[in-house]
């Protein structure tokens, strides 16, 4: 097949970089989604990139000098490191059909979702040319619709690939195929897929979603948004955030509950989106201890 050898291609050119140890304190810049557009809070100054109000879901680029994003279903790469004054950006697709796209760990490669959160196709794009790749991801044509009460972060477009280069999560996949919600880990050399948690069929009758996935600095662990139905209760569990051993296969609960798009910092902390003072702030998470830092959410940040 023509994405495996585009897969395998792409998983042969990436550099695999050590993860390093950081000290505790906010990573700087960090890119973040407010009123619908996308801004960049750094230590000098908090600034708009986008200006449509209808972006969603920033990646700051391994080198940190642009923002690759979503706006109105294209991807679009904006370059950050001139600063505020010199902020200009470039949309890379024209589906209208895209999600949140995330970088290969070498800045030569953006994947992404175009189409449904569940069933649509993951698409590798090589930065500089028109070439592409997609795998069309397995899925029924009917599945049950959640309870109400059920966040909307249920539909959340975005995937992360792994610091290692060798692997790609994101919801759906083949397990959507037996499942009515899951979260997938792709193997990029082999075309192989690994089910993390999934809900619904098979004869299980409880609701649930897991969204938002990204990796750890070392691609060892794996960190998501998830909700799910409670036995006898009338209203889903709350919004939580979870980490995922990929070798053995724990399971934690990071920060508390309402804590939400996790992103692994190392050493135990995290940037997260949570309720504070009546609105979404992005936060700085240090065991279930958050600084809170600016109005805001689907924060991202690098060390």
């Amino acid at each position: 097949m023509r994405i495996r050898a585009i897969t395998l291609a792409v998983a042969s050119l990436i550099v695999i970089t050590p993860a390093q140890a950081h000290a505790a304190s906010p990573p700087d810049p960090i890119a973040f989604v407010r009123g619908g557009d996308v801004w960049v809070r750094t230590a000098a100054k908090t600034f708009p990139v986008s200006h449509g109000g209808h972006a969603v879901w920033p990646r700051l680029s391994p080198d940190k000098s642009q923002i690759a994003y979503a706006e109105s279903g294209n991807v679009v790469i904006a370059y950050i490191g001139g600063g505020p004054e010199n902020v200009y950006s470039t949309e890379l697709t024209h589906g209208k059909d895209a999600g949140g796209p995330a970088w290969s760990p070498d800045g030569r490669f953006l994947a992404y979702r175009a189409g449904e959160v569940h069933s649509g196709l993951l698409t590798i794009l090589r930065l500089g040319s028109a070439e592409s790749g997609r795998v069309t991801v397995a899925g029924r044509e009917e599945h049950a619709a959640p309870r109400v009460g059920f966040d909307q972060l249920r539909t959340a477009n975005t995937l992360d690939w792994s610091p290692d280069g060798k692997s790609i999560a994101f919801p759906g996949g083949d397990c959507w195929g037996i499942y009515d919600d899951c979260l997938t880990v792709l193997d990029l050399a082999s075309n192989t897929e690994k089910t993390i948690a999934a809900w619904g069929g098979g004869g299980q009758e409880l609701s649930g979603f897991a969204t938002t996935p990204r990796f750890s600095g070392d691609s060892r662990k794996l960190f998501w948004t998830q909700q799910e139905d409670v036995i006898d209760q009338s209203d889903p569990s709350p919004l939580r955030a979870y980490g995922f051993n990929l070798a053995t296969e724990q399971r934690w609960q990071v920060g508390v509950d309402g804590d939400t798009v996790p992103v692994h910092l190392g050493n135990g902390h995290f940037i997260v989106t949570a309720r504070h003072a009546g609105t979404n702030w992005v936060a700085y998470l240090s065991g279930t201890a958050h600084t809170w830092l600016v109005p805001g959410g689907q924060a991202d940040a690098r060390r």
